[in-house]
């Protein structure tokens, strides 16, 4: 939350760069489940990508699939940022500094 608070700019969406996540267990599914409820809060919608499917399917058995919402993973991070530029029409050098990495 504190890069959201320091952000230049308005922050709209939080993208998780998943692919190093191998597990979600009882702690980390309900630091989530507050991460989720505290960016909603604010209007920033959290997505994550390269999210590998045991992962995934852990989020689902806590719960946590349909709360993030299942709308909100994309396989790559370029195809996440792909999406949110077509989404809100901004040229990828305004959707931020970390954009397309």
């Amino acid at each position: 939350m504190e890069a959201v608070e320091a952000s230049p700019t308005p922050v709209r969406r939080v993208v998780v760069a998943a692919e190093p996540v191998t597990s979600v267990d009882v702690t980390s599914a309900d630091m989530l489940r507050e991460l989720t409820h505290a960016l909603r809060e604010r209007s920033i919608a959290l997505h994550f990508a390269e999210m590998k499917d045991p992962v995934r399917d852990k989020l689902k058995r806590f719960d946590l699939l349909e709360d993030i919402g299942p709308d909100r993973f994309d396989p790559t991070v370029s195809s996440a940022v792909d999406r949110y530029v077509d989404e809100t029409g901004l040229a990828k050098d305004e959707a931020g500094p970390q954009a397309g990495r």
